[in-house]
């Protein structure tokens, strides 16, 4: 039987001196960080140059953590004979999960110095995965990374040619213990990187509508990873990896993180969740700011506005929907 593919194209690893997959990647990060600073400043009253710092310490954080969580996945490919591999990132090789979790943990110190709601700040957050997703998504199409095993489905991919990362040739097939298949020209397999990308199109517009009002801390994010962590489970049957337990690496992930959503989200439901206060400017920045004096390092006048911080006030604001600026919900009494 003829196998009919709605899909196929010829994968590009690069386009003249530039990835596509890291372009993807570096333009996903930089809108969704415009929007979420914009949301932040809007909504939660933190400073954008707040959350432009903390970001800036989240890049480290999303680098390390992608490539320790794929480089766990794949130790046979640097240990014993290539242990340097695991450094030469531009080759390829890193994990949404450890780049996600990665760039969380490195932001919290800033935020706990400026003493800013680690809640409030992700639920400002929570629009920008789904979003930068988005462009890293296109560019893993444009290459062909993610490539599942065969299929007959009507929606499969046919790989029409081009270098594929990580196989040494077309047509390997797969490539015991990395998790890869390599198909052959005009061969229909899984296109995971698309499936992701459907979902999160769907994802963004859903939590920029749940967050047009204030909602209790922790519920955007939380709400937001349930509906990620379910659909990536989901999608990862059909990518070829060891597994264990019946289950490959990155779906234990998101059956952990789905569990602390949930938990958290229970906590919000049974009224066990209290507000933050609004986020107070730091006592010098305050002071500076009553003596009609700007702060050292503070917040730029709205005529001094850097570059970045003004391209997005044009582009977050035309993604960004209208935000009802309801007062925070009551406090509720946690033994309730």
């Amino acid at each position: 039987m003829e196998i009919l593919a709605a899909i196929g194209w010829k994968v590009a690893p690069s386009i003249g001196p530039v990835s596509p997959h890291g372009l993807g990647i570096a333009l996903g990060y930089a809108v969704a960080g415009m929007l979420v600073a914009r949301r932040a400043e809007r909504i939660y009253g933190i400073p954008r140059n707040h959350i432009w710092n903390a970001l800036t310490w989240a890049v480290v954080g999303v680098v390390v953590g992608s490539r320790l969580f794929y480089v766990a996945g794949h130790l046979g490919d640097y240990f014993p004979d290539d242990p340097l591999g695991i450094v030469r990132i531009w080759e390829g090789g890193v994990v949404f999960y450890g780049g996600a979790i990665g760039g969380v943990v490195a932001a919290v110190p800033y935020l706990r110095r400026h003493r800013i709601s680690f809640w409030q700040a992700m639920d400002a957050a929570a629009p920008g995965f789904p979003l930068g997703l988005i462009f890293g998504r296109i560019g893993d199409l444009v290459i062909g990374d993610h490539l599942g095993g065969p299929t007959s489905l009507p929606f499969g991919f046919q790989y029409q040619g081009g270098d594929l990362p990580g196989c040494p040739t077309p047509g390997f097939g797969f490539i015991p213990g990395s998790g890869l298949y390599c198909p052959a020209v005009g061969e229909v397999v899984h296109q995971t990187a698309l499936y992701d990308l459907v979902n999160v199109l769907v994802l963004f517009p859903l939590v920029l509508l749940l967050s047009r009002k204030r909602r209790s801390d922790g519920l955007l994010i939380m709400a937001m990873t349930a509906w990620y962590a379910a659909a990536r489970f989901a999608g990862d049957f059909a990518r070829p990896a060891t597994t264990y337990g019946g289950l490959r690496g990155t779906q234990w992930v998101s059956v952990a993180l789905a569990a602390v959503a949930l938990w958290r989200l229970l906590r919000i439901a049974r009224g066990r969740v209290q507000p933050s206060p609004p986020y107070e400017p730091e006592p010098a920045a305050a002071a500076a700011l009553a003596g009609g004096e700007p702060a050292a390092g503070g917040e730029p006048d709205a005529a001094e506005e850097s570059a970045p911080e003004a391209a997005s006030a044009v582009i977050a604001g035309s993604l960004d929907l209208a935000t009802e600026d309801d007062p925070a919900p009551p406090a509720e009494d946690p033994d309730r």
